[in-house]
């Protein structure tokens, strides 16, 4: 198997959604699923980020679902709807589904339609950027989807070829959320909110629980069972996973 990987930059302005990311650096998202035939797409995407963030991408979602003119990386008419499974304090799982009309349509179609069944696609999207691998069989014609996107962008959007090779970054793709149950993770993602994690603390267990009103003791448990997820992050880092090591990207922007 071969992974073939590169990033679509968008300028502002040419794209609501992609907006929404450009405007909140802090704001991150990947596909946790994505399925697609010559006709139709299906997705699950995990976003992370500030509550604000989240919010705005929560609008730019609802307003998307209502615009009928909408127009894909290739200028393709979308018939796009979306429904979010899960909501959290930093966190949304959406599902989609898309359609695409006549002419250069998105890259899982273009994977579909020139490579066939068994190909996997993921991506990301974080500030000006959109970013897709590719996992095909070795003999795969990856080189037909770069040239018919290349040759058919919108204006505003440029591509960029990353590699094409041996895969690196599908293992450890998940955020390893170290065991802890959901309620949990809930609870840590408001101690990372208010930032009881940064150097220097911004907020004590108290004072985040005060401001969520709270029990303190419901904050301090998984706030110290986070410094056990820190250490595996770091890890996973170490070894490449793509989430942690954007989200390490966000917080020094």
């Amino acid at each position: 198997m071969r992974e073939f990987a590169f990033t679509i930059t968008y300028e502002r302005g040419v794209d609501h959604l992609m907006d929404v990311f450009i405007d909140h650096p802090g704001l991150y998202a990947r596909t946790v699923s994505c399925h697609a035939t010559t006709d139709t797409m299906w997705r699950l995407d995990e976003a992370t980020g500030p509550r604000e963030a989240l919010a705005d991408y929560d609008e730019c979602l609802e307003g998307i679902e209502r615009c009928s003119s909408l127009r894909g990386m290739g200028g393709c008419e979308i018939d796009w709807t979306c429904e979010t499974l899960a909501e959290r304090p930093t966190s949304r799982l959406v599902y989609s589904r898309q359609s695409e009309g006549e002419g250069c349509r998105s890259v899982p179609y273009l994977a579909a339609t020139h490579l066939g069944d068994g190909v996997l696609c993921r991506a990301e999207q974080h500030g000006h950027e959109y970013r897709w691998c590719i996992l095909a069989d070795d003999d795969a014609a990856v080189r037909e989807i770069y040239e018919e996107l290349e040759g058919n962008l919108r204006d505003g959007l440029s591509l960029e070829f990353e590699r094409l090779g041996e895969p690196t970054e599908w293992v450890g793709y998940h955020a390893d959320r170290g065991g802890l149950p959901d309620k949990q993770c809930e609870t840590l993602e408001l101690a990372v909110e208010y930032g009881y994690y940064d150097d220097p603390r911004c907020a004590s267990v108290q004072e985040s629980a005060e401001a969520e009103g709270i029990p303190t003791s419901t904050l301090q448990c998984p706030a110290d069972s986070g410094r056990i997820v820190a250490r595996k992050s770091f890890v996973s880092t170490e070894t490449g996973d793509p989430v942690v090591r954007a989200r390490g990207a966000t917080a020094d922007d």
